[in-house]
């Protein structure tokens, strides 16, 4: 995955700070994975159903964000990416074709 895809993607998600860390200090991969898109729905309803029952809105928005972007997946597999970008760690979730991004989170970490 190159670093010019990851940043221009993080841009197109609205997550500036990210493309500005791949851009300054690169991206190094830290596990590469594929899983099937039905089950990563079905993990990630399961959260939001905690999440819920705990009353964690933070949570929540997050996990409704990420089941929106896998329910408009075009494929039925995900690719995961965990990188580093200078001090943020960072999951990636895009489409086993390559051509895009679906979602990403940072798990850790910021340079700002």
């Amino acid at each position: 995955m190159k670093e010019s895809f990851i940043a221009s993607e993080a841009g197109r998600l609205g997550m500036d700070e990210l493309a500005a860390a791949v851009d300054e200090y690169g991206v190094i991969v830290l596990h590469e994975g594929t899983v099937a898109c039905e089950q990563l729905i079905h993990v990630f309803e399961s959260r939001l159903r905690r999440a819920e029952a705990r009353s964690d809105r933070d949570v929540a928005r997050l996990v409704a964000n990420l089941l929106s972007a896998f329910n408009g997946a075009q494929s039925s597999e995900i690719k995961l990416f965990h990188v580093q970008a200078g001090k943020m760690n960072v999951m990636l979730y895009g489409e086993v074709s390559g051509e895009s991004i679906l979602a990403a989170v940072i798990l850790s970490g910021s340079d700002s």
